[in-house]
């Protein structure tokens, strides 16, 4: 499927008024002027239960990857994987995150569409780019995001519509949530009950989804396999503490935005996965100010949590790994290192 045709499909779910037809034009000129050189959609569904369902794509095998070629899209998400999550009922879904680009967030809310959906609404877990570059499609409904994930966005709005921010491709326009929320909030679709929790892990802004009824979170980017980005050296203490925070929710499974497909699409994570984060970030924390800390492989520090198989190794985060020890070299080298709670 291109991407006019998936235009074509999201235009038979509008409304036939003024409003909707201002959203397919807008898409039309998106997808018109957009600087991305086109690549192919192959995302992969997998149905987690009757009401959840993940959208996969990317995580492409080191032999086949060219580096030369990448851009912030391929580096800092398809690499590693990406998945989106839409939460549905009758004819209603809640999309959770809309992909790096308008292509794919476009892909999604086609197949939804054609599965009945009528009314939608998004999530973003937070504010960095590949969590957002598709909000586009769903600039006609509701999108909902943490109080700071909107106000990040506008701050950067310029700079990322120009490719500035994290570099090309540029995402213009930048669509930002409507809705901002602060504290925890409960949304339902028909008889599931959805609940949007702020969280500082990763990223100060960041938004989490639990379902009570199936004791399930989709994680965003607060938790990853292999491991996680470290975007905030300066947070990293917080976000260990409030990783230890988030093993007493009452979750029986996790389904995070960067991971193991075969994971994702055979039930998803176990709690470990949020040990083997907590334990990553304590490694890299107490040992910033070893003489030989820059060069400690990704094996030094997951080796444990491999070998139990809380994880498993994926050659896209050799080159996260790196950039982890050298942001907290950076933050940490002239500084005591934070006391971490046992």
């Amino acid at each position: 499927m291109n991407r006019h045709e998936a235009v074509r499909t999201v235009a038979d779910s509008l409304c036939g008024n003024s409003a909707g037809r201002r959203l397919l034009a807008a898409l039309l000129l998106i997808l018109a002027v957009s600087s991305a050189t086109p690549r192919e959609v192959a995302i992969r569904v997998f149905r987690i239960n009757d009401h959840l369902l993940s959208f996969y794509d990317g995580r492409p095998a080191e032999a086949s990857h060219h580096p030369v070629a990448d851009t912030w899209v391929d580096s800092s998400a398809l690499n590693v994987g990406v998945a989106t999550y839409a939460i549905h009922r009758g004819d209603a879904a809640l999309v959770y995150d809309s992909y790096p680009t308008t292509e794919q967030a476009l892909w999604v809310r086609r197949y939804l569409t054609r599965a009945g959906i009528r009314h939608f609404t998004l999530v973003n877990s937070h504010w960095h780019l590949d969590h957002v570059g598709g909000n586009a499609a769903y600039a006609d409904v509701d999108r909902i995001s943490t109080e700071e994930t909107i106000r990040r966005l506008m701050s950067k709005k310029t700079a990322i519509e120009a490719g500035n921010e994290w570099g090309p491709p540029a995402i213009k326009p930048l669509v930002v949530p409507n809705i901002g929320i602060s504290a925890e909030t409960s949304f339902y679709l028909g008889d599931i009950k959805v609940v949007l929790r702020p969280v500082n892990i990763h990223s100060a802004d960041g938004l989490v989804i639990y379902l009570p009824g199936d004791r399930i979170l989709l994680a965003g980017d607060t938790l990853e396999d292999t491991v996680t980005f470290v975007s905030e050296p300066e947070h990293v203490a917080e976000h260990y503490t409030n990783l230890r925070s988030l093993k007493r929710w009452d979750v029986d499974r996790i389904f995070p935005n960067h991971g193991n497909p075969d994971v994702i699409a055979h039930g998803g994570y176990r709690t470990t996965l949020i040990d083997a984060t907590a334990e990553y970030l304590r490694k890299l924390t107490e040992r910033a100010h070893d003489a030989d800390y820059l060069s400690g492989t990704l094996e030094d520090y997951v080796g444990d949590s491999v070998r139990k198989g809380w994880v498993s190794i994926w050659w896209a985060y050799r080159e996260a790994h790196r950039t982890n020890l050298k942001r907290l070299s950076g933050e940490l080298h002239d500084r005591p290192l934070p006391e971490l709670p046992e």
